[in-house]
């Protein structure tokens, strides 16, 4: 006689599961958890460069109004300048004075610091 394996608690038969459908469902539940990780890396990915470029926008709006009273104050100067001397001697007195204080600064910002 062939001996049948006992029934769960609730009575039900157990079921039959062939391979090929466990397998089946597996894949499938690796798929799943594969384009759902997918999924939320791109939504995170996304928001993080909309982050970013926010932030470069804002910094290049800066620069650029700093660049302008930069340029307001430069032409300021030479206006001043120009009212007890010529154009180009304005022109040449700034430019020197410029280049004075960009070499300076580059120097300063290349020494290194002992503390």
């Amino acid at each position: 006689m062939i001996e049948k394996p006992p029934l769960p608690i609730d009575r039900t038969p157990p079921v039959q599961s062939d391979w090929p459908t466990l397998i089946e469902r597996a894949a499938n539940d690796v798929v799943r958890i594969l384009v759902s990780e997918a999924d939320t890396f791109r939504i995170s990915i996304g928001a993080s460069l909309e982050a970013q470029i926010s932030k470069a926008v804002t910094q290049l709006a800066i620069i650029a109004v700093m660049i302008s009273g930069a340029l307001c104050i430069l032409c300021a100067s030479i206006f001043l300048l120009h009212k007890w001397l010529p154009w180009w001697q304005a022109f040449g007195i700034l430019g020197l004075a410029l280049l004075i204080v960009g070499t300076v600064s580059n120097a300063a910002k290349k020494t290194p610091r002992h503390v």
